[in-house]
């Protein structure tokens, strides 16, 4: 990993670790779920508003490790206005940049979640970043 990547990692996962965006309880979730890894005990549940096929709001709730905690908090930032076909395709695709070995993580270098890339430096911790989007992935509906 490049000492530029290996910075933003740090950074950025430092300050959605420590600071999340979108953490705690949705009372009016539309949809709703709950991933866990039971090799390492981390449990996040990602809360959904949907309104006319497009995500209104997300929240999460979790007892997990930093880099999930700040997976999750990047996750909320970013579906809030996308559709759920949407949503579905970019989970995917973030999931399977970061579960194939030698593939980058197509993102804008400016992009917080360009940080989580830097996880495959750690293959174990490539679970812990991409949870919270298992969670968002179930909770969507399913297609017609």
């Amino acid at each position: 990993m490049d000492a530029q990547l290996q910075s933003l990692y740090r950074e950025t996962l430092m300050k959605h670790s420590r600071d999340p965006s979108n953490r705690g309880p949705m009372d009016n979730a539309s949809h709703s779920q709950e991933a866990r890894n039971p090799l390492c005990g981390d449990q996040v549940t990602v809360h959904l508003k949907l309104e006319n096929e497009r995500i209104t709001d997300a929240r999460f709730e979790a007892q997990c490790c930093s880099i999930c905690m700040a997976s999750a908090s990047m996750l909320t930032e970013r579906v809030v206005g996308m559709t759920v076909q949407e949503s579905k395709a970019f989970a995917q695709t973030l999931s399977d940049q970061l579960n194939r070995p030698g593939a980058t993580v197509d993102l804008d270098p400016d992009d917080a979640l360009h940080s989580l890339s830097g996880v495959k430096a750690f293959p174990s911790r490539i679970r812990c970043a991409t949870l919270p989007w298992e969670a968002l992935q179930d909770a969507l509906p399913s297609d017609p």
